[in-house]
């Protein structure tokens, strides 16, 4: 009886140091999301990928329909234009432009009627387009946000979201427009996923989605922001948060130049 006591507690160490032995290595961010498409959001500026899922580009904007138009504080993306790292819980994103220091300290509360905004604030808007045909008669979108794009007959549609990064600031002769900006601005286009804060490197989106994200970044006058902010068709009110960018090649497509 001694001796399998003995042997219990040296198979019980063992099987320990196992599963213990290495608490601080992460798995391969490539094996978090085994199967799943490419993943946004990206560093535009890297074209490499080598996700191996693949699928149809969706169709232009003039041949989809607009389903939601929301915006996250800070970029999602990053690019040449906006790089600067800032550090701000589940908004963690990208900066327009240094400084981007000192930005935290002002009131992200309400501005005007917009939750999360301040002045000097980087935003990334976003424009969705569905290939459902949201808008017959007698047609209902299932919900809010992304099940906006969606319909009980349609729940597995093509969409393009266009992108855009602007720092809100005051008396800007830029004011926002519900349409996109003109498609001649320097843009990147690419497959990936949703975004938002539901999804990491630990839980990939499984939606399928053509990303077409301006690599520019426009002044936008926040008075005129806000009160889109606070009244849309939308009832999209508030800064969303930000996805961690996703680097890992194996969880992106190859962008083709």
């Amino acid at each position: 009886m001694k001796s399998a006591a003995i042997f219990l507690l040296i198979s019980a160490v063992v099987v320990f140091n196992v599963y213990a032995g290495h608490p601080t290595e992460a798995p391969k961010e490539e094996n978090m999301c085994i199967g799943a498409g490419p993943q946004a959001p990206r560093d535009i500026d890297n074209i490499a990928g080598i996700n191996k899922v693949v699928f149809n580009m969706a169709p232009a904007i003039e041949d989809m329909n607009m389903c939601n138009i929301h915006f996250h504080r800070n970029a999602e993306h990053k690019a040449a234009a906006y790089s600067t790292f800032v550090e701000d819980g589940s908004n963690s994103g990208w900066a327009c432009k240094e400084p981007a220091q000192g930005r935290l300290e002002k009131e992200h509360v309400e501005y005007n009627g917009c939750s999360g905004i301040a002045e000097g604030d980087t935003i990334e808007v976003h424009w969705v387009y569905t290939t459902c045909d949201i808008d017959s008669e007698g047609v209902t979108p299932m919900g809010g946000g992304l099940s906006a794009c969606m319909t009980t007959t349609c729940s597995n549609p093509q969409l393009r979201v266009i992108a855009q990064v602007f720092v809100l600031q005051k008396d800007s002769e830029l004011k926002f427009s519900e349409s996109p900006l003109s498609h001649n601005d320097p843009r990147v286009v690419y497959t990936g996923s949703t975004t938002g804060t539901t999804y990491s490197n630990n839980h990939c989106s499984p939606f399928q989605v053509t990303w077409d994200v301006k690599t520019t970044c426009g002044a936008l006058d926040i008075d005129n922001f806000s009160a889109w902010c606070s009244n849309n068709k939308y009832n999209d009110n508030h800064a969303h948060g930000v996805r961690e960018l996703v680097t890992a090649e194996g969880l992106l497509s190859n962008i083709k130049k």
